[in-house]
C-alpha cells in the first residue's frame, strides 16, 4: 500500500510528537511474570488417583480427601451394586449417599443426583464436594442445624 505524501506526512508529525512525550531512554525490560504453583499434597494426588480408578470427575469441593475419598467408594458401591439396572435410579443413589454422610459424619447432609441440573447452595465449611460418574453428577453437601428454641407461636 503506498501512502499518499499528505498522509506521509501526517504519519511523520504524529511520530515526532510522540518522540517529544515518550521519554528518550532505552525502555528497560521488565521481569519475567512469575506464578506460583503450589505441588499437590500427597492426599490430593492419592485422591486424584482414585478418582481416576473409580472413573469418577471431581467437579469442585471444599471438603476433606478422606470425606471426598468415601463419597467415591460408596457412590461406586451403589452403582456396581446392580450391574443389570441400564439406568440407576437417582433418587435412591441420593437418598442412600445421604443416609451414609448423616451416619458417619452426623446430621443436616443433603445430596442431590442427576443428569442435568443447576444449584445455587450455601454449605458449612468443609462439607461440599461435586462429582460426575459417568453421567450422573452428584451434590453433596451439609448445612449447620440449630435447635429450635421455645415454641414458634409464642404461647
Amino acid at each position: 500500500m503506498e501512502w499518499t505524501e499528505a498522509e506521509y506526512e501526517r504519519r511523520r508529525r504524529r511520530a515526532a510528537k510522540l518522540k517529544e512525550v515518550m521519554p528518550s531512554h532505552p525502555r528497560q525490560a521488565l521481569p519475567a511474570p512469575t506464578t506460583l504453583v503450589r505441588a499437590p499434597s500427597s492426599s490430593e494426588v492419592k485422591l486424584a488417583a482414585i478418582a481416576i480408578d473409580l472413573n469418577i470427575r471431581l467437579r469442585a469441593a471444599d471438603m476433606p480427601a478422606s470425606m471426598q475419598e468415601r463419597a467415591f467408594r460408596y457412590t461406586r458401591s451403589l452403582l456396581d451394586a446392580n450391574p443389570q439396572e441400564k439406568r440407576p435410579n437417582p433418587t435412591h443413589l441420593a437418598m442412600s449417599l445421604k443416609k451414609e454422610f448423616d451416619g458417619v459424619y452426623g446430621p443436616a447432609w443433603h445430596c442431590i443426583v442427576g443428569k442435568s441440573f443447576g444449584s445455587f447452595v450455601t454449605h458449612s465449611s468443609g462439607g461440599f464436594v461435586y462429582f460426575s460418574v459417568e453421567k450422573l453428577s452428584f451434590l453433596v453437601f451439609k448445612t449447620q442445624v440449630r435447635p429450635v428454641i421455645g415454641n414458634r407461636q409464642g404461647t
